[in-house]
C-alpha cells in the first residue's frame, strides 16, 4: 500500500502514540484522519500536527457504538470524497482480570466487551466501506500498555487480540484487504513516557505500523514490541 495520498484513519489519536502516529503518517504524505472520544486531547494532537505544517482532518467519537463508528466513516467518506484506505486501530490496553484476582467476573464482562467493542466496530466499519468501494485496505490493530499490571492479564488480552487479527485477515483476503497488528510485550508506567526508553519504544511502534502499512506481504501476523 502506498503511503502517500492515502487517507488514514488513526483512532485513540489524543494519546502520545496517536499523535506521533499522525505527525508521522501525515509527515509521509497521506490525508490523515484523527479521532478520539476525548475531545481536549484530541485538539491536542490537532494543534500540535498543525504548528507542524501538517493539515489533518479531526473527528471526536461520542462512543464506540457502531452506529456512531458508521457515521463517522460517512464523514470522512464526503469529506475527501473517497473511503478510509489505512485503518490504525489503536487501543489503550487495559490488561483484564485473571482468575485468581479480587475482581467479579462481572467487571471482567464488562471490560472485555468494551475492549471487544473498540476494536470490532472500528474494523467492521472500515471492511465495510472498503468492501463497498471495492478498494484495497490495510487494517493494523495495535496494543500499548498504560500501567504495570501484571503479564498474565496483559497476555489474555493481546492473545484474544490476536485471534481477531487472524480471522479478519482470513475474512478480508478475498476482498483484498490485508490485517496485521501490533501487540505489547513489554511494560511501561505512564511515567515512562516522558522517558527515553519509551521514546525509543515509540519509534520502533511506528516503523513496524509504516512496515505493515508498506509491505503488502504481511497479512494475519501480529509484531510485539
Amino acid at each position: 500500500m502506498v503511503i502517500h495520498n492515502s487517507v488514514v484513519l488513526i483512532t485513540s489519536a489524543g494519546t502520545i502514540l496517536g499523535r506521533t502516529l499522525a505527525l508521522h503518517f501525515a509527515s509521509l504524505g497521506a490525508k490523515v484522519v484523527i479521532t478520539d472520544k476525548n475531545a481536549a486531547l484530541l485538539k491536542g494532537t490537532y494543534r500540535e500536527c498543525i504548528e507542524s505544517g501538517f493539515n489533518v482532518c479531526t473527528y471526536a467519537l461520542p462512543d464506540d457504538t457502531q452506529h456512531n463508528v458508521d457515521d463517522m466513516f460517512s464523514y470522512i467518506e464526503n469529506f475527501y470524497d473517497r473511503g478510509v484506505d489505512i485503518l490504525i486501530n489503536n487501543w489503550e490496553n487495559h490488561p483484564l482480570p485473571t482468575l485468581v484476582s479480587p475482581t467479579p467476573a462481572e467487571e471482567f464482562s464488562a471490560q472485555f466487551s468494551h475492549l471487544v467493542q473498540s476494536l470490532f466496530s472500528c474494523g467492521h466499519a472500515c471492511a465495510e466501506q472498503m468492501r463497498k468501494n471495492h478498494q484495497q485496505g490495510v487494517i493494523v490493530n495495535i496494543l500499548t500498555n498504560e500501567g504495570s499490571e501484571s503479564i498474565l492479564g496483559t497476555e489474555s488480552t493481546s492473545s484474544m487480540v490476536s485471534g481477531l487479527t487472524k480471522s479478519w485477515a482470513k475474512e478480508l483476503n478475498p476482498f483484498d484487504i490485508r490485517v496485521g497488528g501490533i501487540l505489547p510485550s513489554v511494560h511501561h508506567s505512564r511515567h515512562d513516557d516522558y522517558q527515553n526508553s519509551f521514546a525509543n519504544i515509540r519509534e520502533e511502534l511506528i516503523r513496524n505500523t509504516e512496515y505493515i502499512v508498506s509491505n503488502d506481504s504481511f497479512n494475519g501476523r501480529v509484531m510485539s514490541w
